[in-house]
């Protein structure tokens, strides 16, 4: 029987995140997600989206507040960020 190629998951954030967490928030929960069920993830971050590298300069708002706490996790988390 032949083993089925693994692939990885690529989560692309390139919004920035101090005017709309939501698609950074989706990317880091996504791959969190993701490396539970076992498979490979990375949260690529590009363009305004390495804002999320300034969460001091995020707003306060709950989804801002999660994301916050999502990035400083995804620095120890069984996913890869990159820039």
């Amino acid at each position: 029987m032949d083993t089925p190629e693994r692939k990885k998951l690529i989560f692309f954030v390139s919004a920035d995140p101090r005017e709309n967490p939501n698609p950074a928030w989706s990317a880091y929960h996504f791959a969190e997600v993701a490396a539970k069920a076992g498979l490979e993830a990375e949260v690529r971050l590009a363009g305004d989206g390495v804002r999320v590298a300034h969460l001091d300069s995020l707003d306060g708002s709950w989804r801002a507040v999660e994301l916050r706490d999502k990035a400083k996790a995804g620095v120890d988390a069984p996913f890869l960020v990159s820039l």
